[in-house]
C-alpha cells in the first residue's frame, strides 16, 4: 500500500503540474491562435516538425535512466552522468538533421523554415531537463520536475502575454512576431532547464561521463525501445505533418488546437507510466500486482476525461481558442476533431503502462514491431483518405491506430505478466462513470461548463473517498 501510494502522490504531483502547465499552455494557444488559423498552423508546425526528430535524441535512454537507477547495480551519478552525455549529442544530431530537412520542404514559409531552427534549442533544453528528471523520477521526488515545469510554463505564458501586448517591446506583426514567440519558449525551457537541474545536482554528483562498455551496453539495449518511440512519435504525429503538406497551415491551425487539448491528457498517461516504472522493474510478483493496479487507475482517471470532453467539446475549444476553430457548414472545426479523438485517451493511458512494463521484461523488439504497424497504417490511411475527406480522416485514422497498438500490447503483455482481473473494481469504475455520463445529460449540467465541472468533480472525488480502499488507494 505505501507504494502504491508513493505512485499515487508522484502520479498527483505531475497531475497537478500539468494541471499548472496545462492552464499556462491553453493560454499561450488562445493568445497566438486568436492571430488566425494560418498563423497558428504555422505556430504548430514548427513545434511539430521538430517533435518527429526530437525523439531520436531520446532513443530510450530515459526508460533505461531509471530503470538502472532503481536496480542500484550501478551508482546513479555514473548512471545519469553517462546517459546525459549520449544525449546531448544526440540532441546536437537531431537538431542539425531537422532544421537542413525543413529547408527542402518547398510547401514550408521562411518564417517556419527559421523557426524550426529556433524551436530546436527548446527542444535540447526541454530534452536536458528530462534526462536530469531520471534520478528524480527513481527516487520518487517527481514533484520537484512538476514545480519546474509549471514554473518554465508560467513564464512562457506571461512571454507570450506581453509580446502579444507589445510591453517592453515595439510592436511586431507577420515573421516578427512568430519569432518572438518561439523565442518565448526558449527563454521559458532555459529556465525550466536550470531548475531541474537545481534539484537533480542536490541527489547526486553531476558531470559528464564516458564509459565505453556502458554506453556499447546501453545502446544494444535501448537501440529496439527507442527506435520503437519513434515509431510511436511518427505514428501519433505523422497525421499532422501529412495535414501539413497536404492542406496547408489553415488546416494545421484546426487540427493543432484538438490536438493540443488531446496531448495535454495523454501526457498523464506518460507520467503515470513513469511513475509504475521503478516498481514494474521489480520482482515478477510485485509487477504483476503493479500492472493490474496500473491498468486499474488507467481506466479510473481516463474514463471521466473522456466522458466529459465529449459532453462538452465546443465550449472547451471556443474557450481555449474562438469560434473561428467551431465546426460551421464550410468547414470541420476542431471541436469535432476533438470528439472524435478523445476515446483514444483511455487506449492511450494504458498503452503506456503496457509500454513501460514491457520494456521492464526486454521486450523492446517486439515494441518496436507493434508501432512499426501503427506507423505504416496511419501513414497509409492518412494518404488515401486526407485528400477526400481532411481532417475527419486524420483524426479517425489515429483513433484506428490507437486501438491497434492497444490490441497487440495486450496480447503481447498477457504472455509476459499474470495479472489477474479484479471484476468488483472493474465494476466499481465502470459504475462511477456510467452515472457521470448519465448526470451530465441533466439539463442544467449539460449547458454549463463550469457547472458541470464542479458538480461532476465533486462527485467523482466523493467516489473515490468512499471506495478508496477498494480501490486500493
Amino acid at each position: 500500500m505505501a507504494t502504491n501510494r508513493n505512485v499515487i502522490t508522484n502520479t498527483f504531483a505531475q497531475f497537478g503540474g500539468k494541471i499548472g502547465t496545462v492552464i499556462a499552455s491553453f493560454t499561450v494557444v488562445k493568445i497566438v491562435s486568436g492571430y488566425g488559423t494560418e498563423f497558428y498552423g504555422d505556430y504548430v508546425t514548427a513545434y511539430e516538425f521538430l517533435a518527429f526528430f526530437g525523439v531520436f535524441a531520446d532513443a530510450g535512454l530515459f526508460a533505461i535512466a531509471v530503470r538502472d537507477i532503481s536496480r542500484k547495480a550501478l551508482k546513479p551519478d555514473f548512471v545519469l552522468g553517462n546517459i546525459l552525455a549520449m544525449r546531448l549529442g544526440l540532441i546536437a544530431l537531431a537538431v542539425l538533421i531537422a532544421g537542413l530537412a525543413a529547408q527542402l520542404i518547398p510547401t514550408y514559409s521562411d518564417a517556419v523554415k527559421t523557426g524550426i531552427w529556433i524551436t530546436g534549442l527548446s527542444m535540447g533544453l526541454t530534452i536536458i531537463a528530462g534526462s536530469l528528471s531520471a534520478i528524480l523520477q527513481a527516487r520518487m521526488k517527481i514533484y520537484l520536475f512538476s514545480s519546474s515545469l509549471v514554473m518554465g510554463k508560467i513564464i512562457l505564458a506571461a512571454l507570450v502575454f506581453a509580446i502579444s501586448s507589445n510591453f517592453l517591446l515595439p510592436p511586431a506583426t507577420g515573421t516578427d512576431l512568430f519569432l518572438r514567440f518561439l523565442w518565448a519558449g526558449v527563454i521559458s525551457n532555459l529556465i525550466f532547464c536550470v531548475l531541474v537541474l537545481y534539484w537533480a545536482a542536490r541527489e547526486v554528483p553531476l558531470k559528464l561521463q564516458y564509459d565505453k562498455e556502458y554506453w556499447v551496453e546501453t545502446a544494444r539495449t535501448s537501440l529496439p525501445y527507442g527506435l520503437a518511440l519513434v515509431l510511436q512519435t511518427l505514428y501519433l504525429r505523422a497525421d499532422l505533418i501529412i495535414i501539413s503538406l497536404l492542406l496547408g497551415s489553415a488546416s494545421v491551425g484546426i487540427y493543432g488546437v484538438s490536438a493540443r487539448v488531446l496531448e495535454s491528457f495523454l501526457v498523464l498517461g506518460v507520467f503515470f507510466g513513469q511513475a509504475l516504472l521503478p516498481k514494474l522493474a521489480g520482482n515478477d510478483a510485485e509487477a504483476d500486482h503493479t500492472l493490474q493496479w496500473g491498468l486499474e487507475k488507467a481506466a479510473l482517471f481516463a474514463l471521466p476525461i473522456m466522458i466529459g470532453t465529449m459532453a462538452f467539446a465546443p465550449q472547451i475549444i471556443e474557450l481555449l481558442s474562438s469560434a473561428q476553430y467551431l465546426t460551421s457548414s464550410s468547414q470541420i472545426g476542431s471541436d469535432k476533431l476533438l470528439y472524435i479523438l478523445v476515446p483514444t485517451v483511455l487506449f492511450a493511458f494504458m498503452n503506456q503502462i503496457f509500454t513501460f512494463a514491457l520494456v521492464s521484461k526486454n521486450q523492446q523488439k517486439k515494441l518496436l514491431l507493434i508501432n512499426a504497424l501503427a506507423l505504416i497504417l496511419n501513414i497509409t490511411l492518412n494518404l488515401i483518405f486526407i485528400p477526400q475527406y481532411g481532417l475527419m480522416a486524420a483524426a479517425v485514422s489515429t483513433v484506428i491506430c490507437e486501438l491497434l497498438v492497444f490490441g497487440l500490447l495486450f496480447k503481447l503483455a498477457r504472455k509476459n505478466f499474470t495479472w489477474p482481473v479484479n471484476f468488483s473494481n472493474w465494476a466499481f469504475i465502470l459504475g462511477a462513470n456510467g452515472l457521470l455520463y448519465l448526470g451530465l445529460k441533466i439539463p442544467f449540467l449539460a449547458t454549463s461548463l463550469p457547472l458541470a465541472v464542479l458538480v461532476s468533480g465533486i462527485y467523482y472525488v466523493t467516489f473515490i473517498l468512499l471506495f478508496r480502499k477498494n480501490l486500493q488507494l
